[in-house]
């Protein structure tokens, strides 16, 4: 995987067209990651691992997520600003890429998101 891309869940249009034009300005590479692949170490869907074997069949999850890869700080703070300048709020999971993360599979990186997005809104579950 060279360059800087970014994995996005359960995006429908319109907001999947605008993310789409924020992608295009800033030259980013966008993935849109399939229900199936659900499975895959988060890594493995841009080519750091190996992808492992079947598809996942469970239920999944409802929420909008974004995972950025090979994302540098200026590049994270362009994309971030662009967002809120093209009126694209409400993406609560987001995450870098990292070598810890990378490992884990989408739904294991969700939940961690969701954990972490609602500890940090005083929501106990």
């Amino acid at each position: 995987m060279s360059g800087p891309a970014i994995l996005i869940y359960n995006m429908d249009n319109p907001r999947k067209l605008k993310l789409m034009f924020i992608c295009s300005q800033l030259k980013l590479r966008m993935i849109s990651v399939p229900k199936a692949d659900y499975n895959q170490p988060v890594g493995a869907l841009v080519g750091m691992h190996r992808r492992v074997p079947g598809e996942y069949t469970g239920d999944g999850f409802p929420e909008e997520m974004l995972v950025m890869v090979n994302f540098s700080n200026p590049l994270l703070n362009a994309f971030l600003g662009a967002l809120r300048q093209n009126r694209l709020p409400g993406i609560a999971l987001k995450a870098v890429l990292t070598p810890s993360n990378s490992e884990w599979d989408s739904v294991k990186l969700h939940d961690e998101l969701l954990q972490e997005h609602l500890r940090m809104h005083g929501v106990k579950k």
